[in-house]
């Protein structure tokens, strides 16, 4: 490790300058004001990170003191925001947090210290808010205002800053501490305290649950790795000449059996044989290495971790193959480098949970034929020896697989490009009809005759759907055509001056030539036209008579019987529920439109977007895994497409209807799951269970 003092200054160099530029980036305005900010937070890291050891209450105790004495009720408003920050900025920073502060434990040599006691957490960064929060000139509803947008600034960056830090930290040779065993106990309620120390990394967790075990089943034999691991090569001084010895006879048992099992499995480095032996999971039993020893906790939690990818139902049984090759290379790696466990992006991590993002969606019965198995297969037969080499050797195979996951869901998302041209269309005739159904509803409110409403409801409605297709409810056609119903509800209505009656005689060949220019643009053949045109011809007539001042009756009402004989249409509805939408060769299983409006959605980690793969739940099958390929702006109805579902067919979901099935646990965004942590999970739970 270098020098304890330069690294601190490093990281808090670091730690300040970024801060500076988030909190500049806010709207925080002024050199002076940033710098104040600065210097808080520098002076708070400067007393975190001071040689005097302090338990949790001093450490939060001298940094707080002076803040608790003499406030007035803006200032203590202040103060219960800025609280509430930093409990909102722990979370934010969550796992990465956790990591940076193991990083520090062993940096300042604190084996024991506390949330509250680590140099770059929330704590540090809320007196450089006080800071902020003093320059608001009185104005409380400002700095308040003022600490929000320097807080939504924070969240969305904290994280990535502890990974630099904790990268920093690792470049200069400082270990994540070694978190406490828990006290021995059997069940969950241990499991779940170990999960709770190992900082929300489930394999950690599992490792150290492993560790309890073998501790409670026989005492801890001495030499044993605190990490669960050192390398031999390193000169780790834990590791005496007898275990540098009984390692390297590990290895060389380990090498024997991988050859072994690529020789039996007829491995020809791509694609394997078609008739493999069954998959399973090499114990520490299997090598008879003696419990509690560090090398067989990391072999049986890396068993554990195998077995739990075996079972893995989504996955083909091709892909669980090839991700079994690197079960003995990773074995060694877990040997001699603890950080596998506790370094969540660790590159060996990364490069299993590449493999198992590229085979989403891919069929359980998916061959070596399948191109997506073929490059899957190549990349793990070329990284075995690089396993045991220098993270750097893994890059090209971890960027050759990132290439793989991005050709082929864009491939995906062109393939649905039809299919989305069907919900498109399909979609705007929905929206078509509800905008002439809400005018229809209107326009018949006003229908001074029978024979009208009846009209309407039957074509005119048709006309007034192909006008809002053609250009919405602000379009020309559809202002004109609506123009075209007012004057006919007009024309039949009483006539009582005589300039209503001259003009009813002015317009009334332009509105015989507008409504056959509709019924043209929807296809109504001539002799329905020729009964419904005498009709108006009739009602236009008694308009004129009804209000003659000369007039001794009106007129008796023309008959519609005949018209009405013609059938008239009950009304449009609309069609939102499930439907087939075929063209093309392409089929698309809409399954139903919102009822109702979708409510704003507010972007967040957790929501699901397009490119994510989603696993969800449809009517009468197994559940499917499809790629969001699109989403409409308007309705936000999503288009889930897998080219290995077959029959060219996609289906369509509500976006409200999804984000219910994903509150509720029915579907699930699988692209965002790391095959190692589900794994880990898995594990962890069975373990507590037995």
């Amino acid at each position: 490790m270098e020098d304890p003092f330069e690294v601190l200054r490093a990281s808090r160099e670091l730690f300040l300058n970024r801060l500076r530029e988030m909190v500049g980036q806010a709207g925080v305005a002024g050199p002076s004001l940033l710098e104040a900010f600065a210097d808080e937070v520098g002076s708070a890291f400067d007393q975190l990170a001071s040689t005097r050891p302090r338990d949790e209450f001093d450490e939060a105790g001298d940094l707080t003191a002076s803040r608790l004495t003499l406030m007035g009720d803006d200032q203590l408003e202040v103060d219960i925001r800025i609280r509430d920050i930093g409990s909102r900025l722990r979370d934010a920073g969550g796992r990465d947090l956790w990591r940076s502060q193991l990083r520090y434990m062993t940096l300042l040599r604190r084996p024991k210290m506390k949330d509250a006691g680590n140099p770059v957490g929330p704590e540090a960064i809320c007196h450089g808010l006080w800071a902020i929060g003093a320059a608001g000139g009185g104005d409380l509803a400002q700095t308040l205002a003022q600490l929000d947008r320097v807080e939504e600034r924070l969240r969305q960056k904290l994280s990535g800053l502890y990974r630099e830090i904790d990268a920093l930290l690792a470049a200069h040779g400082i270990e994540p501490a070694a978190v406490q065993n828990a006290p021995s106990a059997a069940g969950a309620d241990a499991q779940r305290a170990v999960g709770s120390e190992a900082g929300g990394n489930p394999l950690s967790a599992l490792q150290q649950a492993m560790r309890q075990r073998r501790e409670a089943d026989q005492p801890a034999l001495p030499g044993q790795l605190a990490g669960g691991g050192g390398d031999p090569r390193a000169g780790n001084p834990t590791l005496d000449t007898a275990a540098m010895v009984m390692v390297k006879h590990l290895f060389d048992r380990l090498t024997l059996l991988e050859a072994r099992s690529a020789t039996a499995s007829g491995d020809t480095g791509a694609g394997g044989s078609a008739s493999r032996p069954p998959l399973s999971a090499l114990k520490s039993t299997d090598l008879d290495l003696p419990l509690g020893k560090p090398e067989a906790i990391a072999l049986d939690t890396m068993a554990m971790i195998f077995e739990a990818i075996f079972d893995a139902s989504e996955l083909p049984d091709t892909v669980k193959a090839a991700i079994g090759r690197l079960q003995i290379p990773l074995l060694k790696r877990a040997i001699v480098d603890p950080s596998l466990f506790a370094n969540d992006t660790h590159p060996a991590r990364l490069l299993i949970n590449r493999l198992a993002r590229a085979a989403i969606g891919l069929p359980r019965d998916a061959g070596w034929q399948h191109p997506v198995c073929k490059r899957i297969g190549a990349v793990t037969a070329a990284v075995r020896d690089a396993l045991g080499k220098d993270d750097t050797r893994l890059d090209p195979h971890l960027a050759e697989l990132e290439a793989l996951i991005a050709e082929r869901d864009q491939a995906i998302r062109l393939a649905a490009a039809g299919h989305v041209l069907l919900v498109v269309g399909h979609e705007k005739e929905q929206q078509a009809t509800q905008l002439a159904r809400r005018w229809l509803q209107a326009s018949l409110a006003r229908a001074p005759a029978p024979a009208i409403a009846v009209f309407l409801e039957k074509y005119w409605w048709r006309v007034m759907v192909a006008a809002a297709l053609a250009g919405g409810s602000d379009g020309t056609r559809w202002r004109e055509d609506s123009a075209t119903a007012q004057d006919l509800v007009w024309s039949v209505e009483p006539k009582p001056t005589a300039d209503e009656r001259k003009r009813l005689a002015s317009v009334a060949s332009s509105l015989v030539r507008r409504i056959a220019a509709g019924l043209d643009e929807i296809g109504v053949a001539g002799p329905e036209r020729v009964l419904f045109l005498n009709t108006l011809f009739d009602l236009q007539t008694a308009a004129l008579r009804a209000q003659a001042a000369t007039a001794t009756a009106p007129p008796e009402a023309p008959d519609d019987s005949g018209y009405r004989a013609a059938g008239a249409n009950p009304g449009p509805t609309l069609d939102s529920g499930p439907r087939i939408l075929e063209g093309d060769g392409l089929r698309v299983h809409h399954l139903g439109m919102s009822a109702s409006p979708l409510a704003p959605r507010r972007p967040s980690a957790s929501d699901w977007q397009v490119g994510d793969w989603l696993r969800f739940p449809v009517p009468d099958q197994e559940p499917l895994t499809g790629l969001c390929c699109w989403q409409s702006p308007s309705s936000a109805t999503v288009v889930l497409f897998n080219p290995d579902w077959g029959g060219n067919c996609a289906f369509a979901i509500a976006g409200n209807a999804l984000d219910q099935q994903l509150r509720a646990g029915h579907a699930q965004i699988v692209s965002r799951m790391t095959i190692f942590d589900a794994a880990a999970e898995r594990a962890l739970s069975l373990l507590g269970k037995s």
